[in-house]
């Protein structure tokens, strides 16, 4: 999450090349680095251990005004919004640039919407995973599937918007069961805008927990194990918060700021995603496959998503330091078949419909957050003979530090 401590960053990536070009050796020398620093980085160290407000801070920002910015940005303490400094011209208009921007696309209402004043942020995650398929033949009969749930536990350490994390399958860790479901994710959201990335594989453990016409609603007494399926999918979303200023999705998701007041915004975007699903029925019982008379044994759903997104988000402070949100964002658009092995007949391009929803119990104890979450989302795609819906769900509970 971009916030206020992000600009560290960007002043260290913004300051490289200027540096260069100014040089650090052409600093003043003659009276207080003489008597107590001799290059660059004895100034880095001693502005360090300067409090800010003191006169030694200010005697020392008037003794080396034109070198300032250096000493600042390697130190990590440059505030890009302090107008007082003084830049080369290049590196002023950088600076410019990049106020102009976190204005644009950072700036909240402070009466709804703070900082944490935070850089760092320690966590611990428990995720568990669980995809849900539910394929509809003629004469409606139909097949529900869900996958093993993929419980996966990890820790990561965060500066800003950059994070280093890792995670291991508990199943794997405890039972010794091989990793079957995998899936990472990538995400990146400022006041303005947000955007998700994601991968997901499933190469079995799926189980077949409804099998039914309209006689019978399920003839399974227990869910019955199927190692036939396989499940790749992928995608990028990217939103807009039009209630931007008021409104955080960062505060429930992120844990980079703090909604004080309740707000709700609209919610709009694009999607675009890749589903590759193939289900393979023949390695069945033949005294279950004698119930899918006319059923196709091999199924390959195989398309792309290209869809719009228009939905409400909102986040309900009920108490102080707690946070209630739910956000649901249905999408439109069309599906776009690859390649399938049993539909030949079908036109490439389809309407489609799917849906995304979060929700998210956040509590804040001074630099302390717990949050319990869940995301849904759902794929449906239609063809002449058959409707097939895909969905992942995602359950997690989480505990973190800001320091």
């Amino acid at each position: 999450m971009m916030n206020a401590t992000f600009r560290h960053i960007i002043a260290i990536m913004i300051l490289i090349i200027p540096m260069n070009m100014y040089g650090t050796d052409d600093i003043i020398g003659d009276t207080l680095s003489d008597r107590k620093m001799k290059s660059l980085y004895d100034k880095v160290r001693y502005y360090r251990s300067i409090s800010k407000d003191t006169v030694a801070m200010d005697s020392f920002r008037t003794e080396y005004e034109n070198e300032f910015w250096k000493i600042a940005a390697l130190s990590g303490k440059l505030d890009l919004s302090d107008e007082t400094i003084k830049y080369p011209k290049f590196v002023k208009w950088c600076v410019d640039l990049y106020n102009w921007g976190d204005r644009t696309f950072n700036s909240y209402d402070t009466t709804y919407v703070v900082g944490t004043g935070k850089k760092w942020k320690l966590q611990i995650k428990n995720d568990n995973l669980l995809d849900f398929y539910h394929l509809k033949q003629p004469e409606n009969l139909r097949i529900g599937m869900a996958s093993d749930v993929a419980s996966n536990i990890g820790a990561s350490i965060s500066y800003m918007a950059v994070s280093l994390g890792y995670s291991m399958n508990i199943d794997n860790l405890i039972g010794g069961k091989p990793v079957t479901h995998k899936r990472f994710d990538f995400n990146f959201s400022c006041s303005l805008v947000a955007f998700d990335a994601y991968y997901l594989k499933n190469t079995g453990n799926t189980n077949i927990n409804k099998l039914n016409d309209y006689r019978n609603y399920n003839i399974f007494k227990s869910d019955y194990e199927f190692s036939g399926l396989t499940l790749e999918s992928y995608g990028l979303d990217a939103y807009y918060f039009f209630n931007n200023k008021k409104y955080s999705q960062g505060a429930a998701y992120s844990y980079s700021k703090y909604q004080k007041k309740s707000a709700g915004s609209v919610i709009g975007g694009i999607t675009v995603s890749h589903q590759d699903v193939s289900i393979d029925f023949s390695d069945l019982p033949q005294s279950i496959k004698d119930k899918l008379e006319g059923l196709d044994m091999k199924y390959h759903v195989y398309y792309n998503d290209y869809c719009l997104m228009m939905g409400y988000g909102y986040n309900w402070v009920f108490k102080k330091n707690w946070l209630f949100n739910i956000t649901i964002i249905p999408c439109f658009g069309f599906n776009h078949s690859l390649s399938t092995s049993n539909v030949e007949s079908y036109s490439k391009d389809k309407f489609s419909i799917n849906v995304k929803t979060k929700m998210a119990l956040v509590y804040n104890h001074n630099n302390f957050y717990y949050s319990i979450n869940g995301r849904y989302d759902g794929h449906f795609y239609s063809s002449n003979n058959y409707q097939f819906i895909n969905s992942y769900t995602n359950l997690a509970v989480l505990a973190g530090f800001r320091f």
